[in-house]
């Protein structure tokens, strides 16, 4: 099986989608990280999953109505400062990884400004925020949980992402038959896959 942290590998003395938690990640043995993304009032692609800074960091306010030198001014780790990074920080990082970004808002894959270093996928839960990226070699693009979105065309989509406990043989030859790429991610610490194993030695599993 083939693991990628959620957000990076964070605890209580570490930060969600930081540095710090990616390159934790990487050091423990992942093979792929998952981050978030979100625009600021600059046009600036921003690692950060909700909208509001304050669960996450020292400061308050939304993202999408704040500069990127606003943000710099906010703590957004834990046992030390560091401060929000840039999308373009962490694909420059590393070499050779899984790097699944999630569009929490409409963002032109432009502006992504992907390298060739990593292997990526372009997910949301929003059909309609990867709908219109063209297909490419570069990267993937897909969806989270098919079961909300009953507008999909599926020859759109390289890749679908369901939860452990909805999958099963039936549900996974389905998409494989399609061409489609199926990702599993768990809630919690508890893997629940319900593959036989084969299926389950080459699939990606977001923890």
């Amino acid at each position: 099986m083939i693991f990628i942290a959620h957000r990076g590998l964070y605890d209580e003395k570490i930060g969600e989608n930081t540095i710090s938690a990616f390159d934790n990640a990487f050091n423990n043995g992942y093979d792929g990280i998952e981050l978030d993304v979100r625009k600021t009032k600059d046009n600036k692609i921003v690692v950060i999953h909700d909208s509001f800074i304050s669960r996450v960091s020292d400061g308050f306010g939304l993202v999408k109505n704040m500069t990127y030198h606003n943000l710099l001014k906010y703590n957004f780790g834990k046992s030390y400062k560091e401060r929000i990074p840039l999308l373009k920080e962490v694909i420059n990082r590393y070499t050779n990884k899984i790097i699944l970004i999630e569009l929490k808002e409409s963002i032109l894959i432009e502006e992504l400004d992907l390298n060739a270093k990593n292997n990526y996928y372009i997910s949301s839960f929003n059909y309609d925020y990867i709908k219109d990226i063209p297909k490419s070699n570069n990267y993937k693009k897909g969806i989270i949980n098919y079961v909300f979105n009953s507008n999909i065309d599926l020859n759109n989509i390289d890749f679908i992402m369901i939860l452990d406990n909805l999958i099963n043989d039936k549900i996974y030859n389905f998409y494989q038959k399609n061409g489609i790429e199926v990702i599993i991610y768990g809630v919690g610490k508890n893997i629940n896959i319900n593959l036989n194993k084969n299926d389950i030695k080459k699939t990606k599993y977001i923890i």
